[in-house]
């Protein structure tokens, strides 16, 4: 290879890098900029293997595979996003939204589930990461609060119009409230979770969020990451877990864990 391809290559990859940082600063606030992580790894690592191993009829046919039909199928093919999504907020990427610890706040979410599980409030409480959920929070009542116990108990009380819906917390603070979420389509092992556990489940599938379900008839709390859910969840515990999940990334599967599906 002569220095006049090695200096195209360089080019090609630079413009490549420009494109997709451009549009990650587009989308970041949404799933989308997982879902272009995701591609990004894929396009450059199987680029890379193809290059090093000179495979030239697996260069065009990845060529012909990365054109606009496929894209399209990318972008609205629910299993492919999620795909890609998964991948893009890996433990690894997911350290590049990184925050630093701040037990304040996980001092007061385990408060304010403390008080929900003694008056038997139902809640389900969506902490986002690297995925920002705004296009969920866009179903609810948009808000700007900082977390309290005062302010989740009066939320999910059960004669406020919000107590239905879902909290998303991103940055620490109370973004919207009384949110729908995706329902998971997996059929689960447990019949006994409701409508709650199954909308936990279902934004966990398709985000990197880190879910609390505090259940209205037994008062039990659930923690659900990835596809993952564990249940009875004590506060301590709890504590541990969202210090470990939120700031340390430590892995998208609770510890002790039983299979949501």
């Amino acid at each position: 290879m002569g220095i006049f391809d090695f200096l195209r290559g360089c080019f090609e990859i630079v413009v490549l890098w420009f494109i997709f940082y451009q549009l990650y600063r587009a989308f970041r606030e949404s799933r989308a900029a997982a879902i272009l992580a995701g591609l990004v790894a894929i396009v450059a690592l199987g680029g890379a293997l193809l290059e090093l191993t000179r495979a030239t009829v697996l260069q065009s046919i990845a060529g012909s595979i990365l054109g606009p039909g496929t894209l399209l199928v990318i972008l609205f093919q629910p299993e492919l996003r999620t795909a890609l999504a998964k991948l893009g907020s890996h433990r690894v990427l997911g350290k590049l939204w990184k925050q630093e610890e701040n037990q304040d706040f996980v001092a007061r979410i385990c408060n304010s589930v403390s008080y929900l599980v003694s008056k038997r409030y139902g809640a389900l409480i969506a902490i986002s990461r690297s995925n920002k959920l705004s296009e969920y929070a866009k179903t609810g009542t948009k808000l700007d609060a900082v977390c309290s116990r005062e302010l989740l108990g009066t939320i999910f009380h059960p004669k406020t119009l919000l107590h239905d819906g879902a909290v998303i917390i991103n940055n620490e603070r109370i973004v919207a409230a009384g949110c729908i979420l995706p329902v998971t389509a997996k059929e689960l092992k447990d019949r006994s979770l409701g409508l709650r556990h199954r909308a936990g489940i279902g934004v966990a599938e398709l985000s990197d969020a880190v879910v609390i379900i505090v259940s209205e008839e037994t008062g039990n709390v659930s923690l659900v990451v990835g596809n993952m859910m564990q249940r009875d969840i004590s506060v301590s515990m709890l504590s541990t877990r969202l210090t470990e999940l939120i700031y340390h990334y430590t892995s998208h599967e609770p510890d002790n864990r039983t299979d949501a599906a």
